[in-house]
Parts: C-alpha cells; sequence; structure tokens
C-alpha cells in the first residue's frame, strides 16, 4: 500500500494535469490605433494585470494583418483579441484554431464570428431597441424617427422597426446608396406630410463622413429638429442625445473573457456579451431647440453637455 505522503502527491499530479493550461501570452491585435478604443485597452489592462499583454498595430493593411497572425498562431496557449473588423477577420481566416476574442465589431455575424466554436467575443453597441427608448426618454415628444441608411445600416434599421412598437416610436427610413443621396432624402424626412420629429444617425458608415456627419447635424438644426446618435463624440458636434457602448466597459468585459477562457471555462465559447451603455445629453441643444429634457432623463444621463 502507498504511504499517505504518495498518495498526496499522486493526487496533486493528477489535479495539475487536469487544470487547464496557463495563457503564455495575450495578443491584441488592433485593425488601426484608434484613440477612441485607448479606454477599451487601458481597461482590458487592469482587468488581466500581471498577465504578459502585446499590442499590434496592423495600420488598416491586411497583408500586414496576415504576417501577424501567422507569427503568432505558433505560440503556444496564445489567446488572440482582435479589435475591430480587420483583425478579427485576419485571425477567424488565418488561425480558425487560435482562442479568439473580439470587440469593436459591428456585424460580427457577417465575419462568421457568431458560430466560431473558438471565439468569444463584447458587442459595440447597444441593442437598439435599448437606444429607441432612452431617445424616448429624452425626448418624449418625438414620437417619429427619421433615418437614412445604406447596405450595412440597413440591419439596424431592420433592428429598430421591429422594436418601434415596443418603445411607442414609428421609425421613418429612407434608403441611400451614396453619400450624394443625402440632401434628397433628407429634405424628404425633415418636411412634408411625413416629416419626422428627429433624425436617428446610426453606425453606417455612409452618413459618419466628415463632411455628410456636419451636414446632417447642420441642416436638421436649421429644420429645428434633434439628432440622436450611437456615439458621444456626435454629441459634442451638435446632436442631442447619444446612447451607446461605454467604451471602458468593452474593455472589461474583454478581460472576464479571457480569463473565462484562460481557465478552461468552456460556456464563454461563443458568447457575445454586451456592453453597459452610456446615455450622453447635450443640454445646450435642447435649449437651442426649445425643448425640456425631463429631469428623470437627465439624472440617468452619465453626461451633460
Amino acid at each position: 500500500m502507498a504511504e499517505p505522503w504518495a498518495r498526496s502527491a499522486l493526487v496533486l499530479l493528477s489535479l495539475l494535469l487536469a487544470a487547464p493550461s496557463a495563457v503564455a501570452e495575450v495578443a491584441v491585435l488592433k485593425s488601426t490605433d484608434a484613440p477612441g478604443w485607448r479606454p477599451a485597452l487601458d481597461a482590458l489592462r487592469k482587468g488581466l494585470a500581471g498577465q504578459t499583454i502585446s499590442e499590434f498595430d496592423l495600420r488598416g493593411d491586411r497583408a500586414e494583418a496576415d504576417r501577424v497572425v501567422a507569427t503568432l498562431k505558433a505560440r503556444p496557449g496564445v489567446i488572440l483579441v482582435a479589435m475591430g473588423p480587420l483583425a478579427a477577420q485576419a485571425v477567424r481566416e488565418g488561425a480558425p484554431e487560435t482562442t479568439l476574442v473580439y470587440c469593436m465589431v459591428q456585424d460580427p455575424g457577417r465575419l462568421g464570428l457568431l458560430n466560431n466554436v473558438n471565439a468569444a467575443g463584447v458587442a459595440f453597441a447597444t441593442p437598439v431597441k435599448n437606444q429607441l427608448a432612452a431617445f424616448r426618454m429624452v425626448n418624449p415628444r418625438g414620437v417619429r424617427v427619421g433615418v437614412l441608411y445604406g447596405e450595412e445600416g440597413s440591419r439596424f434599421v431592420q433592428e429598430a422597426q421591429k422594436a418601434a412598437s415596443v418603445v411607442r416610436l414609428a421609425i421613418v427610413a429612407r434608403p441611400i446608396t451614396s453619400e450624394k443621396d443625402v440632401p434628397q432624402a433628407l429634405r424628404s424626412l425633415l418636411t412634408g406630410p411625413e416629416a419626422a420629429d428627429a433624425l436617428w444617425i446610426p453606425p453606417d458608415p455612409l452618413l459618419l463622413g466628415d463632411e455628410t456627419r456636419r451636414f446632417l447635424l447642420a441642416e436638421t438644426l436649421k429644420a429645428g429638429k434633434p439628432v440622436y446618435s450611437f456615439s458621444p463624440a456626435l454629441v459634442t458636434e451638435g446632436a442631442l442625445v447619444s446612447n451607446g457602448a461605454d467604451i471602458p466597459s468593452i474593455g472589461e468585459q474583454v478581460a472576464e473573457l479571457v480569463g473565462r477562457l484562460a481557465a478552461g471555462d468552456r460556456t464563454a465559447r461563443g458568447a457575445q456579451l454586451v456592453p453597459r451603455a452610456e446615455l450622453v445629453v447635450n443640454k445646450k441643444i435642447a435649449d437651442k431647440l426649445r425643448l425640456e429634457i425631463p429631469a428623470d432623463a437627465i439624472k440617468a444621463a452619465n453626461r451633460v453637455f
């Protein structure tokens, strides 16, 4: 019969062999070095204090992305954190067996990430229904919400149309195929029998170019109507309200997923977490438009300009 110390050693050895391997490295692949993502990176590093973390700026270059992924996938135990669609797609295609945690990706389904057993992620936006409810809280009289959208914005509009009745809003949508369509489509939203009470700017690239974005904000303000947005940056530029992802919370939740995956938690695979929302209100714009924001909405706001 084995001595008690020997049996204890065997038990300890079996536990060590059964335990998941320690993560050798967490490599963060940034599609681009976007300053707005830095709070998420800072929160990620804080959440993984003591862990080795490397950052790689892909500079928006797919060839560079492929090179970096090819180098990293050979490292044992590495977990790749992809920020932005370029990085996520490069990892999915170039290192499909490597554990991936993605964030800052507007449409993970389109990149084949949602059904990937080796991938988990954090959404880049709060649910559209929640955004609309927040807009209604800030501007209760704005019941007809106009929106322009291109191909990439269509899914947001579809979600909004499904959720509209729940939050007691009507969505007035106008499709566009290029930035040249914006002036005429906007006029149809701001005037006439189907005029909207407010304009919603979703995260559609056709609406976010500098010239187009400024045109939308200026013309809507001239018409005496507010703009709703997903981004606090647009609130600083003249939108009335935004309800979007709290960027530091994305980093916190990425750190949580990395920790769970490193510990062998298989339920973390395929998971997509929703970040906390941040409500930002521009009271100066409200005053210009002679809109009275309810006290409860001001109290609920994370930031008020």
